[in-house]
Protein backbone atom coordinates (compact mmCIF):
# COMPACT_ATOMS: atom_id res chain seq x y z
CA UNK A 1 0.00 0.00 0.00
CA UNK A 2 1.01 3.69 -1.10
CA UNK A 3 0.33 3.99 2.91
CA UNK A 4 3.19 2.26 4.12
CA UNK A 5 5.84 3.65 1.67
CA UNK A 6 8.96 4.88 3.72
CA UNK A 7 7.45 7.75 4.98
CA UNK A 8 8.00 6.63 8.76
CA UNK A 9 11.97 7.48 8.78
CA UNK A 10 12.00 10.59 9.40
CA UNK A 11 11.09 10.65 13.55
CA UNK A 12 10.64 12.90 13.65
CA UNK A 13 11.71 13.28 14.11
CA UNK A 14 15.16 6.37 15.31
CA UNK A 15 23.59 -1.21 16.47
CA UNK A 16 24.46 1.06 13.19
CA UNK A 17 23.17 -1.63 10.21
CA UNK A 18 24.82 0.27 7.12
CA UNK A 19 21.89 2.59 6.06
CA UNK A 20 20.86 2.04 1.80
CA UNK A 21 23.07 4.41 0.23
CA UNK A 22 21.45 6.28 -3.38
CA UNK A 23 23.88 8.89 -5.02
CA UNK A 24 20.75 11.71 -6.10
CA UNK A 25 20.99 15.09 -8.21
CA UNK A 26 24.89 15.82 -7.19
CA UNK A 27 25.93 18.92 -8.30
CA UNK A 28 28.32 19.38 -11.16
CA UNK A 29 31.83 18.45 -9.57
CA UNK A 30 34.65 20.57 -10.56
CA UNK A 31 37.20 18.08 -9.11
CA UNK A 32 36.65 14.63 -7.74
CA UNK A 33 38.31 14.83 -4.80
CA UNK A 34 35.95 17.91 -3.72
CA UNK A 35 33.50 15.37 -2.44
CA UNK A 36 30.49 16.67 0.13
CA UNK A 37 28.64 13.24 1.51
CA UNK A 38 25.34 14.02 2.79
CA UNK A 39 23.46 11.94 5.08
CA UNK A 40 19.47 12.71 5.16
CA UNK A 41 16.36 10.70 5.73
CA UNK A 42 14.28 10.59 2.86
CA UNK A 43 10.68 11.85 3.90
CA UNK A 44 12.11 14.52 6.67
CA UNK A 45 10.77 17.72 5.85
CA UNK A 46 10.79 20.80 7.73
CA UNK A 47 13.83 19.84 8.95
CA UNK A 48 15.93 19.65 5.62
CA UNK A 49 13.64 22.41 3.95
CA UNK A 50 16.63 24.96 4.48
CA UNK A 51 19.15 23.18 4.00
CA UNK A 52 18.13 21.81 0.33
CA UNK A 53 17.11 25.68 0.04
CA UNK A 54 21.07 27.00 0.76
CA UNK A 55 22.44 24.12 -1.72
CA UNK A 56 20.17 24.98 -4.38
CA UNK A 57 21.39 28.68 -3.78
CA UNK A 58 24.83 27.87 -4.51
CA UNK A 59 26.30 26.90 -1.32
CA UNK A 60 29.42 24.46 -1.54
CA UNK A 61 28.64 24.52 -5.66
CA UNK A 62 32.52 23.75 -5.46
CA UNK A 63 32.00 20.83 -4.49
CA UNK A 64 30.13 17.34 -6.04
CA UNK A 65 27.49 16.65 -3.77
CA UNK A 66 26.31 13.05 -2.65
CA UNK A 67 23.34 12.22 -1.00
CA UNK A 68 22.92 9.07 1.07
CA UNK A 69 19.47 8.72 3.22
CA UNK A 70 19.52 6.95 6.71
CA UNK A 71 16.54 4.62 7.36
CA UNK A 72 16.97 4.52 11.33
CA UNK A 73 18.43 6.44 14.36
CA UNK A 74 20.65 3.70 14.52
CA UNK A 75 22.15 3.93 11.04
CA UNK A 76 22.45 7.99 11.50
CA UNK A 77 24.67 6.70 15.08
CA UNK A 78 26.74 4.19 12.80
CA UNK A 79 27.14 5.97 10.33
CA UNK A 80 28.73 9.22 12.28
CA UNK A 81 30.49 6.57 14.62
CA UNK A 82 32.48 5.18 11.89
CA UNK A 83 32.91 8.84 10.82
CA UNK A 84 31.05 8.87 7.51
CA UNK A 85 29.62 11.94 5.90
CA UNK A 86 29.82 15.58 6.14
CA UNK A 87 26.91 16.61 6.84
CA UNK A 88 23.75 14.79 8.82
CA UNK A 89 20.41 15.38 8.67
CA UNK A 90 19.16 13.94 12.11
CA UNK A 91 17.33 13.71 15.27
CA UNK A 92 19.19 15.95 18.26
CA UNK A 93 19.61 12.65 20.39
CA UNK A 94 21.43 10.95 17.97
CA UNK A 95 23.77 13.68 17.49
CA UNK A 96 24.09 13.82 21.16
CA UNK A 97 24.78 9.92 21.68
CA UNK A 98 26.93 9.84 18.70
CA UNK A 99 29.15 12.61 20.24
CA UNK A 100 29.41 11.29 23.78
CA UNK A 101 30.59 7.92 22.39
CA UNK A 102 33.49 9.92 20.41
CA UNK A 103 32.07 10.28 17.05
CA UNK A 104 33.16 13.76 15.51
CA UNK A 105 29.87 15.83 15.74
CA UNK A 106 29.28 19.81 15.59
CA UNK A 107 26.05 20.81 15.74
CA UNK A 108 25.21 24.07 13.27
CA UNK A 109 21.99 24.81 13.71
CA UNK A 110 18.28 23.44 14.99
CA UNK A 111 15.55 23.37 12.19
CA UNK A 112 12.81 20.79 13.40
CA UNK A 113 10.93 22.41 16.54
CA UNK A 114 7.42 20.64 16.16
CA UNK A 115 6.39 17.65 15.05
CA UNK A 116 3.84 15.86 17.23
CA UNK A 117 0.57 15.50 17.45
CA UNK A 118 -2.38 13.75 19.00
CA UNK A 119 -4.18 11.94 16.71
CA UNK A 120 -8.17 10.78 17.78
CA UNK A 121 -11.05 9.44 16.42
CA UNK A 122 -13.52 12.51 15.96
CA UNK A 123 -16.42 10.68 17.70
CA UNK A 124 -14.68 9.85 21.10
CA UNK A 125 -16.07 11.78 23.82
CA UNK A 126 -12.65 11.77 25.60
CA UNK A 127 -11.65 13.45 22.06
CA UNK A 128 -13.98 16.36 22.26
CA UNK A 129 -11.72 18.27 25.21
CA UNK A 130 -8.48 16.63 24.46
CA UNK A 131 -7.75 20.18 22.78
CA UNK A 132 -8.29 21.85 25.67
CA UNK A 133 -7.14 19.14 28.83
CA UNK A 134 -4.68 16.44 27.91
CA UNK A 135 -5.54 14.93 31.48
CA UNK A 136 -9.09 14.01 30.56
CA UNK A 137 -6.96 11.34 27.60
CA UNK A 138 -4.58 10.25 30.30
CA UNK A 139 -8.08 9.71 32.55
CA UNK A 140 -10.28 8.09 29.56
CA UNK A 141 -7.35 5.69 28.78
CA UNK A 142 -6.75 4.51 32.46
CA UNK A 143 -10.43 4.09 32.53
CA UNK A 144 -10.44 1.88 29.74
CA UNK A 145 -7.26 -0.25 30.33
CA UNK A 146 -5.57 1.24 27.49
CA UNK A 147 -2.14 2.71 26.32
CA UNK A 148 -1.33 5.49 24.54
CA UNK A 149 -0.27 4.34 21.23
CA UNK A 150 3.02 6.49 20.33
CA UNK A 151 5.01 5.80 16.75
CA UNK A 152 7.79 5.16 16.38
CA UNK A 153 9.19 2.81 19.16
CA UNK A 154 12.31 4.93 19.96
CA UNK A 155 10.54 8.14 19.64
CA UNK A 156 11.43 11.00 22.13
CA UNK A 157 7.89 12.13 22.65
CA UNK A 158 8.10 9.48 24.94
CA UNK A 159 9.93 10.85 27.13
CA UNK A 160 9.01 14.14 26.91
CA UNK A 161 5.54 12.57 28.06
CA UNK A 162 7.22 10.61 30.66
CA UNK A 163 8.97 14.03 31.85
CA UNK A 164 5.51 15.83 31.65
CA UNK A 165 4.11 13.25 34.28
CA UNK A 166 7.43 13.80 36.52
CA UNK A 167 6.15 17.40 36.79
CA UNK A 168 2.85 16.88 37.68
CA UNK A 169 1.27 16.50 34.08
CA UNK A 170 -0.73 13.15 32.64
CA UNK A 171 0.77 10.47 33.68
CA UNK A 172 0.38 8.06 30.36
CA UNK A 173 0.62 4.42 29.85
CA UNK A 174 2.49 4.53 26.35
CA UNK A 175 2.04 1.65 24.15
CA UNK A 176 5.46 2.39 21.27
CA UNK A 177 5.44 0.69 18.30
CA UNK A 178 6.22 0.63 14.87
CA UNK A 179 4.08 3.26 12.58
CA UNK A 180 3.16 0.75 10.23
CA UNK A 181 1.48 -1.13 12.98
CA UNK A 182 0.25 1.84 14.95
CA UNK A 183 -1.47 3.09 11.75
CA UNK A 184 -3.35 -0.18 10.59
CA UNK A 185 -4.78 -0.26 14.31
CA UNK A 186 -6.20 3.33 14.07
CA UNK A 187 -7.29 2.43 10.98
CA UNK A 188 -9.36 -0.61 11.84
CA UNK A 189 -10.27 1.66 14.68
CA UNK A 190 -8.90 -1.02 17.49
CA UNK A 191 -7.10 2.38 18.83
CA UNK A 192 -9.06 5.47 18.85
CA UNK A 193 -5.89 7.79 20.22
CA UNK A 194 -2.12 8.09 18.92
CA UNK A 195 0.56 10.30 19.55
CA UNK A 196 2.71 10.70 16.28
CA UNK A 197 5.15 12.41 14.22
CA UNK A 198 4.23 14.31 10.82
CA UNK A 199 4.33 13.54 7.99
CA UNK A 200 2.85 10.42 9.50
CA UNK A 201 0.09 12.40 11.05
CA UNK A 202 -0.61 13.68 7.54
CA UNK A 203 -0.06 10.58 5.64
CA UNK A 204 -2.69 8.63 8.37
CA UNK A 205 -5.62 11.20 8.02
CA UNK A 206 -5.26 11.21 4.23
CA UNK A 207 -6.53 7.46 4.66
CA UNK A 208 -8.72 7.73 7.66
CA UNK A 209 -10.65 10.94 7.25
CA UNK A 210 -12.74 9.95 10.59
CA UNK A 211 -9.53 11.12 12.72
CA UNK A 212 -8.57 14.51 14.11
CA UNK A 213 -5.66 16.23 15.39
CA UNK A 214 -6.50 16.77 18.74
CA UNK A 215 -3.42 18.59 20.11
CA UNK A 216 0.47 19.52 19.86
CA UNK A 217 2.68 18.04 22.03
CA UNK A 218 5.05 20.18 21.85
CA UNK A 219 2.21 23.21 22.70
CA UNK A 220 0.89 21.46 25.96
CA UNK A 221 4.17 20.89 27.54
CA UNK A 222 4.57 24.76 26.60
CA UNK A 223 1.36 24.98 28.48
CA UNK A 224 2.02 23.23 31.34
CA UNK A 225 5.57 24.19 32.07
CA UNK A 226 6.30 27.52 30.19
CA UNK A 227 8.27 28.32 26.86
CA UNK A 228 7.60 29.26 23.20
CA UNK A 229 5.10 25.70 22.46
CA UNK A 230 8.64 24.45 20.47
CA UNK A 231 11.23 22.11 21.40
CA UNK A 232 14.69 21.58 19.63
CA UNK A 233 14.18 17.75 17.95
CA UNK A 234 16.26 17.85 14.50
CA UNK A 235 18.84 19.87 12.69
CA UNK A 236 21.90 19.64 10.79
CA UNK A 237 25.37 18.90 11.62
CA UNK A 238 28.81 18.56 10.44
CA UNK A 239 31.67 16.62 10.49
CA UNK A 240 34.21 18.36 13.06
CA UNK A 241 37.05 18.24 10.58
CA UNK A 242 35.41 19.58 8.09
CA UNK A 243 33.93 22.82 9.87
CA UNK A 244 37.69 22.73 11.19
CA UNK A 245 39.26 22.92 7.99
CA UNK A 246 35.71 25.35 6.22
CA UNK A 247 35.23 27.35 9.22
CA UNK A 248 33.45 29.98 6.52
CA UNK A 249 31.80 27.85 4.23
CA UNK A 250 30.05 26.66 7.36
CA UNK A 251 29.41 29.44 8.69
CA UNK A 252 28.14 30.75 5.50
CA UNK A 253 25.54 27.61 5.64
CA UNK A 254 23.88 28.46 8.69
CA UNK A 255 23.63 32.33 7.55
CA UNK A 256 21.74 30.71 4.20
CA UNK A 257 19.81 28.49 6.10
CA UNK A 258 18.03 31.10 8.00
CA UNK A 259 17.66 33.12 5.23
CA UNK A 260 15.48 30.40 3.56
CA UNK A 261 13.65 29.51 6.21
CA UNK A 262 12.71 33.42 6.72
CA UNK A 263 11.42 33.58 3.13
CA UNK A 264 9.53 30.12 3.07
CA UNK A 265 8.16 29.99 6.39
CA UNK A 266 4.77 31.62 5.05
CA UNK A 267 5.36 30.04 1.65
CA UNK A 268 4.88 25.95 1.84
CA UNK A 269 4.78 25.70 -1.87
CA UNK A 270 8.03 27.04 -2.36
CA UNK A 271 9.59 25.38 0.73
CA UNK A 272 8.32 21.58 -0.84
CA UNK A 273 9.81 22.82 -3.97
CA UNK A 274 13.09 22.63 -2.69
CA UNK A 275 13.12 19.23 -1.34
CA UNK A 276 14.68 16.17 -4.05
CA UNK A 277 11.98 15.07 -6.36
CA UNK A 278 12.70 11.51 -5.04
CA UNK A 279 11.57 12.95 -1.17
CA UNK A 280 8.78 14.74 -2.39
CA UNK A 281 7.67 11.50 -3.98
CA UNK A 282 8.47 9.35 -1.29
CA UNK A 283 5.84 11.30 1.03
CA UNK A 284 3.47 12.23 -1.91
CA UNK A 285 2.60 15.72 -2.69
CA UNK A 286 -0.97 16.34 -0.81
CA UNK A 287 0.06 14.30 2.46
CA UNK A 288 3.72 16.99 2.43
CA UNK A 289 1.70 19.96 1.96
CA UNK A 290 -0.67 19.16 4.57
CA UNK A 291 2.08 17.94 7.20
CA UNK A 292 3.32 21.55 6.36
CA UNK A 293 0.12 23.67 7.43
CA UNK A 294 1.27 22.44 10.77
CA UNK A 295 5.11 22.31 10.37
CA UNK A 296 7.34 25.09 11.32
CA UNK A 297 10.03 26.36 8.95
CA UNK A 298 12.97 27.90 11.57
CA UNK A 299 16.84 28.00 11.59
CA UNK A 300 18.25 28.98 14.99
CA UNK A 301 21.89 28.36 15.09
CA UNK A 302 23.52 25.68 17.64
CA UNK A 303 25.32 28.05 19.74
CA UNK A 304 22.19 30.13 20.37
CA UNK A 305 20.24 27.75 21.14
CA UNK A 306 22.54 26.20 23.57
CA UNK A 307 20.78 26.30 26.81
CA UNK A 308 17.05 24.91 24.82
CA UNK A 309 19.05 22.51 23.36
CA UNK A 310 20.63 20.80 26.57
CA UNK A 311 17.82 21.15 28.55
CA UNK A 312 16.26 18.82 25.81
CA UNK A 313 18.84 16.39 25.90
CA UNK A 314 18.15 16.54 29.27
CA UNK A 315 14.46 15.03 28.65
CA UNK A 316 15.73 12.43 26.40
CA UNK A 317 18.60 11.21 27.93
CA UNK A 318 18.32 11.47 31.58
CA UNK A 319 20.83 8.70 31.88
CA UNK A 320 23.52 10.91 30.07
CA UNK A 321 23.55 13.81 32.61
CA UNK A 322 25.02 13.86 36.45
CA UNK A 323 23.34 16.30 38.57
CA UNK A 324 26.48 17.83 39.09
CA UNK A 325 27.06 19.08 35.52
CA UNK A 326 23.27 19.55 34.19
CA UNK A 327 25.02 21.83 31.39
CA UNK A 328 27.93 19.86 30.30
CA UNK A 329 27.48 19.41 26.66
CA UNK A 330 27.91 15.90 24.80
CA UNK A 331 31.30 16.60 23.62
CA UNK A 332 33.75 19.77 23.27
CA UNK A 333 33.03 20.63 19.98
CA UNK A 334 29.17 19.37 20.07
CA UNK A 335 28.28 23.44 19.43
CA UNK A 336 29.60 25.32 16.32
CA UNK A 337 31.38 28.31 18.21
CA UNK A 338 29.45 31.57 17.62
CA UNK A 339 31.58 34.20 15.14
CA UNK A 340 33.54 36.95 17.14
Amino acid sequence: MKLFLPVFCLVLLCAGSVPVQAVEEPSPAPSPAKKLVLYTALTATTPQIPLWSAIRSGWSAEYALEVEYWKTLDDLRGVMLAGKGDLWVGHLEGFAQAARRGAPVTLLAVTGWKKFYFVAAAGDAAAQSLSLDLDSLAQALRDRGEPLAVAPQDSPAIAILEDMGRRGGPAFAVAAMPPQQLMLEMLRGSRRFALLPEPLVSALLAKAPGLRVAASLEEEFARRFGGPGTLPLAGIAVRTGFAEENPELVRELVSAMQAAAARLAANPEAAAGVLPERVREAIGQDVLMNSLSRDLIHVLPAASARNEILSFLRIVLPESYAPEAPDRPPSEHFFLPQPR
